[in-house]
């Protein structure tokens, strides 16, 4: 996958990630955490998967 696709990818997961937080719980620190951490994972899970499946 291109890593403009991806980048794009984490950021519109993250986002949604956030929003859907943010209607659960309006506490800042939650929805803003719960939306970085699914952008990382998008970001990143290819490294991730390389490096626990060799």
């Amino acid at each position: 996958m291109p890593v403009t696709r991806r980048f794009l990818l984490g950021l519109g997961g993250g986002a949604a990630a956030a929003g859907i937080t943010y209607l659960i719980t309006t506490t800042p620190p939650w929805w803003w955490a719960v939306g970085l951490t699914v952008a990382v994972f998008i970001w990143f899970g290819e490294l991730i998967l390389d490096l626990v499946i060799p």
